[in-house]
């Protein structure tokens, strides 16, 4: 459960905060998990969605760095002012209050690439200018950036992983996915879920979901399946560039790919799909 230092942290300006040097965070997996929420959801341009995510992560810290998130957040208005209302004001307003948080944070914060989305705010104002109000509408979305983010190495995640993937049980689960068997290895798989906390678990319960979600498609539930494939992709894509031992993003883009199919046959009134694209979980040579 998240608690903050003060219920009501003193607010500061971006020229109060203290550059040399800027703290890093101390990020919960909660907080990780929601505030990569939020960059896939901006690139997306799911710009209110993205600016909730982030308002989760910023209300539970009272450190003068939260300010990042509120840039964030101020910028993710201003390309819902623009995209959804034609708002030349909220669009030029929210710029400005962006653009004076995160230059605090340049050239890199928390795994965000800073510098580029300083030019495209700069871009995005120079544009808004020239087209003058009333004719926001115009805009050229491709000065829309997507964030660039990597998240920062856990060496003691490789480690965790590690000792995860060559648990007994996990690989009583890989044996039965590659069969067939996908319930019984979200049973197995559930079973090493429980043993981990924090990111180990999450990337536990990715393998939890997807072994269901396959199941679910045996068994007709195209719904939960659905559901789960989301789950366990949103999972996985948090881990795409750490060394996890297993290949993750062939089974990201199999589960897309039966989930564009499952979308399809929801769309259609639940017609039946055949499975087309289980990946087999190849695990190292020991």
């Amino acid at each position: 459960m998240h608690t903050m230092k003060n219920a009501r942290p003193q607010k500061k300006k971006p020229e109060e905060i203290r550059r040399n040097p800027l703290a890093e965070l101390p990020m919960s997996a909660e907080d990780w998990e929601e505030f990569e929420r939020g960059v896939r959801l901006f690139n997306e341009r799911k710009f209110w969605h993205a600016h909730e995510a982030w308002e989760e992560v910023w209300k539970h810290h009272a450190e003068d760095e939260r300010l990042f998130f509120q840039g964030l957040i101020q910028l993710a208005a201003a390309y819902y002012q623009l995209v959804t209302k034609a708002s030349y004001r909220g669009l030029m307003n929210n710029f400005d209050k962006a653009l004076a948080k995160l230059e605090v944070f340049q050239p890199e914060y928390l795994g965000v690439s800073v510098e580029p989305l300083l030019t495209f705010i700069e871009k995005g104002k120079e544009e808004a200018e020239r087209l003058g109000d009333g004719n926001a509408g115009n805009f050229n979305m491709k000065l829309i950036p997507k964030l660039q983010f990597r998240k920062q190495s856990n060496p003691d995640f490789v480690v965790e992983v590690k000792d995860l993937i060559d648990s007994p049980r996990f690989k009583d689960g890989v044996k039965l996915f590659n069969s067939g068997y996908y319930w019984e290895a979200h049973e197995a798989w559930e079973d090493v879920w429980r043993e981990h906390e924090d990111d180990v678990r999450t990337f536990a319960q990715a393998f939890v979901q997807m072994a269901a979600a396959y199941s679910f498609i045996k068994l007709g539930k195209l719904s939960s399946a659905k559901y789960l494939f989301e789950k366990s992709i949103e999972k996985f894509q948090q881990f795409e560039h750490e060394h996890c031992i297993v290949k993750i993003v062939p089974l990201i883009d199999a589960m897309k790919a039966t989930l564009s199919a499952v979308m399809r046959s929801l769309s259609n009134g639940n017609t039946p799909i055949k499975i087309s694209s289980v990946p087999l979980i190849a695990l190292p040579q020991t």
